[in-house]
C-alpha cells in the first residue's frame, strides 16, 4: 500500500512491556513525541517541550521501511551527552509525523534523560 498524506499512518510503539498501535495522519501531530505523549501516557516524557535538549523522549527505531530524516543539530549533541552512539536511538521530539513512519516499530527507551 502506498501511503499518501490522507492515508492513516500506523506506528507500533513498545513501552513498559506493552505494544501500542498508534494511528495518526501526516501533520496531525507536530512530532513523534507529541503523538506518544497524547496516545500513551509516559511519565516525564518530553520535559523540554520538544526543544531537543533534555533526552527524556529517547526512542529506538527497531524497524522502519523508510529512512527517517537525519539528526537535527540539537538532537545529535543531546544524544551525545547521554553517551549513546547508536544511530537508531533518536529524540522523538525531532522526528516529524509523516508517511515515513508508517509501519515503523519504535521502542521507548528506559534510560531517558541525563
Amino acid at each position: 500500500m502506498t501511503v499518501t498524506e490522507k492515508s492513516p499512518i500506523i506506528i507500533k510503539v513498545l513501552y513498559d512491556e506493552e505494544e501500542h498501535l498508534l494511528t495518526t495522519y501526516t501533520a496531525e501531530y507536530r512530532n513523534l513525541m507529541m503523538l506518544i505523549f497524547d496516545k500513551i501516557y509516559v511519565q516525564n516524557f518530553g520535559e523540554c517541550g520538544g526543544m531537543g535538549r533534555c533526552a527524556t523522549c529517547l526512542i529506538e527505531i527497531l524497524k522502519s521501511e523508510h529512512t527517517i530524516p537525519a539528526f537535527d543539530r540539537n538532537e545529535w549533541s543531546t544524544i551525545k551527552k547521554t553517551g549513546i552512539t547508536d544511530n537508531n536511538i533518536r529524540l522523538a521530539c525531532q522526528i516529524p509525523v509523516n508517511e515515513l513512519l508508517h509501519n515503523a516499530t519504535i521502542q521507548i527507551r528506559n534510560d531517558r534523560g541525563f
